[in-house]
């Protein structure tokens, strides 16, 4: 299927394939980002990075109780696949942390991980607004069931989200934006196996200038 049109792997996905003109320079995931927050929508365009720093926030005390160097900022920074990887006899038990979660609790830890230099250097397009409203959207039992899949193979499902997640109310679409270009091979493994587990909008965005 790689090697099928942009068309044919949509069609074959049952994924939606949309496309839109803007005017716009540099790349096109901000400028079709900023195009949906003239719609109202809050977002971001850094992939799965954001679904996994809710996650790694929710789950945030349990995978500092169990840092290997007891060290909570190590927690806030390092990259969740590690993370579950390194402690994978204890998946069940970090998990099943979220749902003891609360929202005020689910904040500090979030800022906590946005104060961090490394988190501030390495990802400054990711969206404080974005997380907020994305535990507001969704139901704590899809975070869990999302960490489940993710946890069966993190080094495989961190690739292949699509580009930006936005959120408005409850409404939450994943959409890969694409030019010229076809859907990759992480693309082809990771969007059809998140979709079957998160009951919201994926499609993909072919941009114009």
């Amino acid at each position: 299927m790689k090697r099928s049109s942009l068309e044919n792997q949509c069609r074959e996905l049952d994924l939606p394939l949309e496309e839109i003109q803007l005017d716009y320079e540099g790349r096109p995931e901000p400028a079709l980002l900023n195009h949906y927050e003239s719609l109202g929508y809050v977002g971001s365009f850094i992939e799965g990075y954001t679904f996994f720093t809710v996650l790694k926030a929710l789950m945030l005390d349990k995978l500092a109780a169990l840092n290997t160097f007891d060290d909570r900022n190590d927690a806030c920074t390092r990259y969740l696949e590690a993370q579950l990887t390194i402690h994978k006899d204890k998946v069940d038990e970090i998990i099943d942390s979220i749902e003891s979660t609360s929202k005020k609790k689910y904040l500090s830890n979030l800022k906590e991980i946005f104060s961090q230099p490394f988190i501030q250097s390495e990802h400054p397009n990711l969206s404080l607004e974005c997380c907020v409203a994305l535990f507001d959207a969704i139901d704590t039992q899809l975070f869990v069931d999302v960490a489940k899949k993710f946890s069966e193979d993190p080094y495989t499902y961190r690739s292949g989200w699509p580009d930006l997640i936005i959120v408005k109310g409850k409404e939450v679409k994943f959409i890969e934006v694409k030019t010229t270009d076809k859907l990759h091979k992480s693309q082809l493994v990771t969007i059809p196996t998140f979709r079957k587990v998160i009951p919201y909008e994926f499609s993909v965005c072919r941009v114009f200038r």
